[in-house]
């Protein structure tokens, strides 16, 4: 027989019920007796199965069916937790939690799954990866029922109480055991008896070190019980009380409970069969979709209750929140129109606004038409800081050239003396004829 991680079966601390450690004792015993350590490298079978039911949440058949990823129909996945706990699977042996989280999460992103069912029967286990497996059940987004027929212990309650809903068959053996042990098998003897002797040391600094569990060793467990094993059952205790708030305080002491007592104390929410679980999956799953519908419309109606309108308010005479319903805005004929009213004038003073716009533009467009030939004519007059000038100023100072231009053109040319050979000189003054005088 191969065993993985040995060392799990040694020692270390446990959640776990008295008797269902004890029975395992024989087989390690049988296995240091063999001395076979080998380890047998194959794959442990995938037990768990899944359960179809159709649209309506009947369930088509209740038997183990092969696991396919190509599950086309809505189904239930019932993973078993029928062993020891172990954070590591064992090779030819059972699955531990990190495997059963990495299974479970395959499921969570299946969009045909509409729950897992935990099928547990189990004393109990290590205290690593516990806790851990406990965090992970508590955040699944999808139903998770825990279900026994026989046996959830310690370890095994601390996952199953992470669950949305517990449920055990009136004939179960035992639910409860919540508390710590440690457990381990102290081989100095054995090594001993075979000629080998266990010698320890440590640094002068390291007084500290294993300080806990040398004490153990050596008949002292006081200081291990309360420097280790109470803190991590105050941890336990913690999330019991978290995951359950109405679980009897009475039962933290470590005592099981039947079937019908675990009722009363809140241990379990219900007594019923593997079938009851898997329907329990299926009815949390309907209730979770209405819960989250509900959630989109509560979240739509805070926001449209936050929003801050006062055009349509002013519209409707009245608050924008009072004017709602669950499902979003609630108007009524007269409200309606007064908004399809509004609306059809802002489209006609918008239409109108647009035209203006055109026209202005068009406008603009002569304006900087005049502006440029002004710009143009002020700089063939040569005109002096012409480019300062604005358009107005440019017109005024064209309008006076022109005005100043037009009065020399209509006064007479002087005479200018001893100009014979300039042919434009004119020879009248004051409408006398000169020229023959000049001749002469």
């Amino acid at each position: 027989m191969g065993v993985n991680n040995l060392f799990s079966l040694l020692n270390g601390k446990w959640f776990i019920e008295s008797n269902y450690k004890d029975s395992i004792l024989p087989l390690l015993y049988a296995i240091l007796k063999k001395g076979d350590f080998s380890v047998e490298v194959k794959e442990p079978k995938k037990v768990h199965y899944l359960i179809s039911h159709n649209a309506n949440g009947t369930v088509k058949a209740l038997a183990n069916s092969k696991v396919s990823s190509n599950q086309k129909e809505p189904f239930v996945a019932v993973i078993p937790v029928k062993n020891p706990i172990y954070k590591y699977s064992q090779f030819c042996g059972p699955m531990g939690t990190k495997d059963m989280m990495g299974l479970m999460s395959s499921y969570g992103n299946n969009p045909n799954c509409t729950g897992i069912v935990l099928d547990i029967d189990s004393g109990g286990g290590q205290v690593a990866g516990t806790a851990e497996f406990y965090d992970f059940i508590k955040s699944f987004e999808k139903p998770v029922v825990a279900y026994t027929d026989g046996m959830m212990c310690s370890a095994a309650y601390y996952i199953g109480s992470a669950s949305n809903h517990i449920i055990a068959n009136k004939r179960c053996d035992a639910i409860g055991s919540i508390g710590t042990v440690i457990s381990f098998v102290d081989f100095r003897g054995y090594y001993e008896k075979q000629g080998a002797k266990v010698i320890t040391a440590y640094a002068t600094k390291s007084t500290d070190k294993n300080k806990n569990f040398e004490d153990l060793l050596a008949g002292k467990p006081e200081n291990y019980i309360k420097n280790v094993l109470d803190p991590i059952t105050e941890d336990f205790h913690k999330d019991m009380k978290s995951a359950r708030p109405n679980l009897n305080d009475d039962v933290l002491s470590g005592a099981t409970y039947k079937a019908d007592k675990s009722l009363e104390l809140g241990l379990i929410d219900e007594i019923g069969t593997l079938e009851t679980a898997i329907d329990k999956v299926i009815s949390l799953s309907k209730a979770d979709k209405k819960t989250n519908n509900k959630n989109q419309q509560l979240n739509t109606k805070i926001n449209m209750a936050n929003l801050n309108v006062p055009l349509i308010e002013a519209i409707l005479g009245e608050k924008f929140s009072d004017a709602e319903n669950e499902t979003g805005l609630l108007l009524t004929d007269a409200q309606a129109q007064a908004i399809e009213s509004a609306l059809a004038k802002n489209k006609q003073t918008s239409e109108k606004l647009m035209a203006t716009e055109t026209s202005l533009n068009k406008t603009n467009s002569e304006v900087n038409a005049v502006t440029d030939a002004v710009q143009k004519a002020l700089k063939n007059a040569d005109v002096e800081n012409a480019t300062e000038m604005n358009t107005v100023e440019g017109v005024e100072k064209l309008s006076a050239l022109v005005t100043e231009y037009g009065s020399l053109a209509q006064k007479p040319t002087n005479p200018i003396a001893g100009t014979d050979d300039d042919e434009t000189t004119s020879n009248i003054i004051g409408g006398i004829d000169i020229s023959d005088a000049m001749n002469n």
